[in-house]
């Protein structure tokens, strides 16, 4: 290991040790779990891993049973992220659907979820320090070469009694801090339509700058391999940070690290009673990065609102 904590070139940090080297990192710079997890050259299950016996607890990998449990404890904030975008959306696990391998969670506040639970593979409780010195309290949850799917935080309006009880059902036997992962090939989430309009990139920032000012209720999906987390309804607050381009509502925030998007695209697909326009977002890979669409239900079309926007966005002039 070099002096500055970070692991030398081909040297994989596991255990205890992983754990030193990221106590050392947090004294020296303020990262996310994920970025953190890259400079020490793991994956951000064994970082997560590396703290069992401190601030983390393994859980059974009874993804299903734990969901359900999960409606107990009333208000949580759901994170689902990629590479690219993070969706955070306060709300409740009111209900659980699980067939098979696939999963949905829904409430009435706008927040909804579509699970692929052969995806997930490892489960863990952390309680942790959050960016703002806040004590953090989560499920997390990854696929099998360490990638976080979903996580799930307790809120100051959560049952914490509740909380204990599924972490005290679903400890794990196995309560070491190593974790091994599998690599796997990720191939792309979605391909780009055959089909569609492409815009601007900075057409997300016009969708979003335009629904806050006129209302216009919206649905942002951002999804990776194992999970699909949507918000419906109206935006307020939409703002530049850094790199990054956010929705900073009260319950719902959106953060897009803007340099990853390649390309974005209008497109328009037909239902049972009427044409679903949204735009779309992707990388270089062709992976998604963010949907967002007008809100719709059945036999509800999207707005006239929503249409508009949709009309005055620009156009790429990318060949």
């Amino acid at each position: 290991m070099l002096d500055d904590g970070i692991p030398a070139r081909g040297e994989r940090l596991r255990g205890g040790a992983l754990r030193e080297a990221m106590l050392r990192l947090r004294e020296e710079e303020k990262l996310r779990a994920r970025d953190a997890a890259t400079r020490l050259g793991v994956s951000e299950a064994e970082f997560v891993a590396a703290k069992v016996g401190h601030e983390a607890i393994r859980l059974q990998p009874d993804f299903a049973a734990i969901l359900r449990a999960l409606s107990g404890v009333g208000e949580v904030l759901a994170l689902t992220r990629n590479e690219h975008c993070v969706h955070e959306k306060h709300g409740t696990f009111e209900t659980v659907a699980i067939e098979g391998e696939t999963g949905s969670v829904r409430d009435g506040g706008g927040l909804g979820l579509r699970l692929i639970l052969n995806r997930w593979h490892h489960a863990y409780k952390l309680t942790d320090e959050g960016e703002m010195g806040m004590i953090m309290t989560s499920l997390q949850f990854f696929d099998s070469d360490g990638m976080a799917v979903h996580k799930v935080y307790l809120t100051e309006n959560s049952d914490r009694v509740a909380f204990d009880a599924i972490v005290g059902r679903f400890m794990h036997a196995d309560q070491s801090n190593e974790l091994d992962v599998t690599p796997n090939e990720r191939a792309p989430d979605t391909t780009p339509p055959t089909e569609g309009t492409r815009v601007a990139p900075g057409a997300l920032r016009v969708t979003l700058e335009k629904a806050a000012e006129t209302g216009a209720p919206i649905s942002v999906v951002v999804g990776n391999s194992g999970a699909i987390q949507l918000h419906t309804g109206p935006i307020s607050k939409v703002m530049a940070t850094g790199p990054w381009y956010n929705i900073l509502d009260p319950r719902f925030n959106m953060h897009l690290h803007e340099a990853g998007v390649d390309t974005a695209r209008v497109v328009h697909e037909p239902s049972a009673d009427s044409v679903v326009t949204s735009l779309e977002l992707f990388d270089a890979t062709g992976r998604s990065i963010v949907q967002i669409s007008g809100e719709r239900s059945p036999g509800k079309p999207q707005s006239p609102a929503w249409r508009a926007i949709v009309d005055s966005l620009p156009l790429s002039h990318a060949a």
